[in-house]
């Protein structure tokens, strides 16, 4: 039996700065990472990827990141970081401990796939908001003859294997794809079904998540008005791209609507030099061939789904939609919906950077869960 305070579900960003700041309240934690190492989400993206936000305003609670790292750094330093926050914090992960189903009884009570049970007064959810990749589906979609994978099983364009490519999607990961494509001289088209908002990754030479630090004692409409001229600047041809410019601002997307904008880091400039086209939403398609809602037809060798994650919350709360009516997940700003000791990290998108957001929310719930006091026991099923 082994003696713990808080059971924490995920051993990613969100999961390491909530035990990292429970710890430094004298608190103890166990996270139960599903896989074998810590940092899956990070481990498993595209080789490319670099943090959309700078790294002085994207380090966990208590350890900036180091001083040689880039101004935006790459997957595998973030990976590296979070390895020496786990090291450096000296938190206590089980690996490959699946955790199967969560429910509430006198304490909170989390199941392992494994058998172990683990009995806590808290319980903190920090699997976040990318936990099961959406796969859409058309007409015709069993009989294209070339690859279809989701964006989190893509690498990078030479593994593609392929000359013309299709990207579903207009978020950061369809951005980025689409961008390393056409820098590899691949054929690439993106097919984008609504309206989109953008915002590059720096504004004047200042990064935009600082820029949004500054403005985020304003009301979130405000913000929008007052930046969408710069924004109508930068982009005020988007339409005559092909592109559908949404009317809600991206902020109030984002907080309305929980939809991230494209944090534009060289796309748009493939897109208006005809090195990525624009289709819109696909309705059918027959062999290779690919036919879009405006008519339009273009024969492909593979397609990337960058069409998003689910959280799938409902794997592990059985009394899902009792608790949440907000599409399956706590509503915005909702760290311990029920009041009752089962808390989330890492399912606010922000417009400041996610892992600053993390760190806010992690020393929130640490101070939630240490003005409480809780305890928990592990059994094991014989």
């Amino acid at each position: 039996m082994a003696d713990e305070e808080t059971v924490i579900i995920g051993a990613g960003p969100a999961g390491l700065a909530c035990a990292a700041a429970l710890r430094a309240r004298g608190r103890r934690s166990i996270i139960l990472e599903a896989t074998n190492r810590l940092g899956a989400s990070w481990r498993r993206h595209y080789d490319r990827l670099h943090l959309h936000t700078d790294k002085s305003h994207s380090a966990l609670p208590g350890r900036p990141m180091p001083a040689d790292y880039p101004k935006y750094p790459s997957r595998l330093q973030v990976v590296d970081y979070l390895e020496s926050y786990a090291w450096a914090n000296d938190l206590h992960i089980l690996t490959d401990k699946t955790v199967a189903c969560i429910a509430k009884k006198t304490d909170w009570i989390a199941e392992t796939t494994d058998g172990d049970v683990f009995q806590a007064t808290a319980v903190v959810i920090a699997t976040g908001l990318s936990r099961t990749p959406v796969r859409p589906h058309w007409t015709g979609q069993d009989n294209f003859p070339g690859a279809i994978i989701h964006s989190s099983e893509y690498r990078n364009a030479s593994a593609l294997g392929a000359g013309r490519i299709l990207i579903v999607g207009f978020g950061n990961s369809a951005g980025e794809i689409a961008l390393e494509c056409a820098e590899a001289g691949l054929d690439v088209a993106m097919s984008v079904r609504g309206p989109v908002n953008i915002v590059p990754r720096e504004m004047f030479g200042v990064p935009s998540a600082t820029i949004a630090i500054v403005q985020q004692r304003f009301p979130y409409r405000m913000i929008d008005a007052f930046n969408a001229p710069f924004l109508h600047l930068r982009y005020r041809d988007i339409e005559e791209l092909g592109l559908k410019r949404c009317r809600q601002g991206p902020l109030t997307r984002m907080i309305e609507q929980g939809r991230t904008p494209l944090i534009d880091i060289g796309t748009i400039a493939k897109i208006r030099d005809g090195r990525i086209r624009v289709y819109p939403g696909i309705e059918l398609s027959e062999g290779a061939n690919v036919f879009f809602a405006n008519d339009r037809s273009a024969e492909f060798d593979a397609i990337v789904l960058a069409t998003g994650y689910t959280p799938s919350l409902e794997t592990l709360l059985p009394n899902l939609t009792e608790r949440f009516s907000n599409a399956g997940k706590p509503a915005r700003g909702e760290l311990q919906p029920g009041n009752d000791g089962l808390y989330f990290c890492g399912f606010n998108p922000a417009t400041t950077g996610l892992l600053r957001q993390i760190g806010i929310e992690a020393s929130q719930i640490a101070n939630s869960i240490a003005a409480v006091g809780t305890q928990a026991v592990l059994f094991r099923r014989s």
